[in-house]
């Protein structure tokens, strides 16, 4: 089963960033696929990108939905699930994006930060059926680890 049809990963350049350590930052996520690069103004006038990934592919998807569990832990990425998933079934998540430039997958400490979505494949399509499929999926026995560190058999 697809756990996703679509997962997608935003984040902005500023005219002070170096445009390749933001696409670095998305790959550490999301390794595979085009990156879109839309140009923008900012609130001031100044240069802003837009630095969009997006991944489709059953593969790609299972992996960032492992590495963000794998990262995070199961509870950190089921932490307050229900105002994560909206009335589409959309998950949303913001990571740091000065970790991930750095390899790590972390919350953020700032604004500063990479836009996760992620489109779960639920049916019906409500809101509480995308809501119970993360939580199954991240609970399942082959699942990364609830905790982070923790072997997945979860002994010590």
């Amino acid at each position: 089963m697809t756990m996703f049809h679509w997962v997608e990963l935003r984040a902005y350049c500023h005219a002070t960033e170096d445009e390749e350590k933001v696409v670095a930052a998305l790959r550490t996520i999301l390794p595979a696929g085009d990156v879109k690069r839309e140009a923008l103004g900012g609130h001031f006038g100044n240069p802003l990108v837009s630095l969009a990934v997006r991944a489709e592919r059953a593969p790609e998807m299972r992996d960032v939905w492992r590495r963000i569990l794998e990262a995070l832990g199961t509870d950190e990425a089921l932490h307050a699930l229900e105002d994560r998933v909206d009335e589409d079934g959309v998950y949303h998540l913001r990571i740091d994006k000065q970790a991930a430039f750095q390899g790590r997958i972390e919350r953020p400490s700032s604004a500063d930060v990479i836009d996760l979505r992620a489109k779960v494949a639920a049916f019906p399509r409500k809101r509480e059926i995308a809501i119970g499929l993360l939580r199954a999926s991240a609970e399942a026995p082959d699942a990364p680890h609830a905790r982070r560190g923790a072997p997945p058999d979860g002994r010590h």
